[in-house]
């Protein structure tokens, strides 16, 4: 066996943003995890795509498995949490801006740099649209994630976030955890 730790061999998954990696990950039977931080538009039709084309290839699952990947901030409060997702917010922009390259800015120092635009995007669903950065209170987060759970039909979350404070990071998880009971 390849490790012998492990009883079986490890599911093969496919993480995607656009519905060109549902089509694949149906057709070939395997799990499928939406990067909802990079499409969030995207996530829910995909999702429920491949759970709708999903078929079985004996080498892989009897049944659909799909993951959410989606950025989330939590704080005590909504506004510290959108001060700690300014650095999310920052560092895709420079992305946008230079290409590549880009280092995540600490919390003040993205408040300073980001226009009113990028500042103002919002973190929670408004009128149907999804946002790529999911921030804000326990109980506004939560509220948010249920929703993009029942709207994509994904079986699990997996939580990606660039808090630049190792502090604010870990208490962000902390309050993720507190939310779902883990």
């Amino acid at each position: 066996p390849l490790i012998p730790s492990l009883a079986g061999l490890p599911q093969t998954w496919l993480l995607g943003s656009s519905p060109n990696g549902s089509n694949l990950a149906a057709g070939l039977g395997i799990g499928y995890t939406f990067a909802g931080f990079i499409n969030p538009a995207g996530a829910a039709p995909a999702l429920r795509h491949y759970r709708t084309q999903f078929q079985p290839q004996g080498f892989g699952l009897t049944s659909p498995r799909a993951i959410l990947a989606v950025n989330v901030t939590v704080a005590e409060t909504s506004a510290q949490a959108q001060r700690l997702v300014g650095s999310a917010k920052a560092f895709y922009a420079r992305l946008r801006r230079s290409g590549g390259g880009a280092q995540l800015p600490a919390a003040d120092e993205a408040a300073r740099e980001l226009t009113i635009t990028e500042r103002e995007q919002p973190t929670s669903i408004v009128d149907g649209q999804w946002p790529q950065f999911v921030a804000g209170s326990p109980a506004e987060v939560r509220a948010t994630l249920e929703q993009m759970i029942e709207l994509s039909g994904a079986d699990e979350l997996m939580v990606q976030n660039l808090i630049a404070d190792p502090d604010d990071r870990r208490h962000s998880h902390t309050l993720l955890a507190e939310m779902f009971g883990l």
